[in-house]
């Protein structure tokens, strides 16, 4: 993620230095693709963040869902910019600004998608205690904090790191291995195995109540998360490693190039994973808002009929 501690430590430059020319056609496919599933993204999940908002009811799940589709429409609208910035042959200082805002924003994705499986692994583990203590407030605190954390540590990146800042070598690599640590090492990991979790507590409780479907929101998570692993870690894990490999710049923009397009997917994902799994066994006119509600339950539901909303039973998937 740390593009510009690469410039400093290793022979391999930044792909963002490299001209389009570079590539060729390959890049402009590639900006075109990512350019247009921003588009369709920004829509989703701004469509997600306004129902969330004003009319779906606040829940403590529904808090961090809010809060990854707002750090989802920040990563996104950067990503546009960066986009059209780099067409436009703008200066290079406007596209390093905007880079660090999208690394902040994928940060505090992956720090919200984190929260909300270990939310739901605690509820699985230690269910009493899990009810005792939920609210929207407490949720709401987290989310507050999780942004402060992702802000402190892009900015320290952004000061030490930046080629605008005469950043000093030694500095950079001690952040950028913080920075790798916090990713690598506790977010990326709690949320696989917090979602392993939830999906044997699926699977066991399938097989133990045979009448009973695995809770909505937990497939919502697993099939979020399993979107994340797939599109966006093995490309984060290329760009923290970046200044390990010996490539040509060509290769070097390459992976540049998917890597976007990778990470916007699996941003516009999340709208599609919601509206998928509570459109099923829906009305053909059910609002939008029903819709998402129905997939952010935490209720489990038996077959043949939805589980009202006002039921909770934090032991049933």
């Amino acid at each position: 993620m740390n593009q510009t501690l690469n410039d400093s430590q290793a022979p391999t430059p930044d792909p963002s230095s490299l001209e389009p020319r570079a590539l060729g056609v390959p890049y402009w496919v590639l900006s075109a693709l990512t350019l247009l599933v921003c588009v369709c993204s920004l829509a989703g999940n701004g469509l997600v963040a306004w129902l969330l908002s004003c009319r779906v009811r606040r829940t403590p799940c529904t808090v961090y869902v809010l809060h990854l589709a707002l750090a989802d429409l920040l990563f996104l609208l950067c990503m546009a910019s960066v986009l059209s910035l780099e067409a436009a042959k703008a200066h290079p200082m406007a596209s390093e600004v905007l880079r660090r805002v999208k690394y902040f924003a994928y940060t505090v994705g992956l720090s919200m998608l984190t929260a909300i499986s270990t939310l739901r692994c605690v509820s699985v583990v230690c269910p009493v205690w899990h009810r005792q203590h939920q609210s929207p407030r407490l949720s709401a605190w987290v989310c507050a904090a999780l942004w402060t954390l992702s802000l402190v540590m892009n900015t320290l990146a952004s000061v030490f790191c930046s080629k605008y800042w005469h950043s000093d070598e030694n500095q950079c690599f001690v952040v950028d291995a913080v920075f790798s640590v916090l990713i690598l090492g506790i977010f990326t990991p709690v949320m696989t195995v917090s979602s392993a979790t939830l999906f044997v507590q699926v699977r066991r409780t399938s097989r133990r109540w045979r009448r009973r479907r695995p809770t909505r929101l937990y497939v919502v998570i697993l099939a979020s998360v399993l979107v994340f692993l797939v599109c966006a870690l093995p490309l984060g894990l290329y760009w923290f490693l970046l200044f390990w490999l010996h490539l040509r710049p060509q290769v070097v923009r390459l992976y540049s190039c998917l890597s976007r397009l990778s990470a916007t997917v699996s941003c516009g994902a999340n709208p599609v994973i919601y509206f998928l799994v509570g459109s099923r066994h829906a009305g053909p006119r059910e609002p939008l808002e029903a819709v998402l509600q129905r997939a952010l339950q935490e209720a489990p539901e038996l077959e043949g009929r939805e589980t009202p909303s006002g039921y909770n039973n934090e032991e049933g998937v």
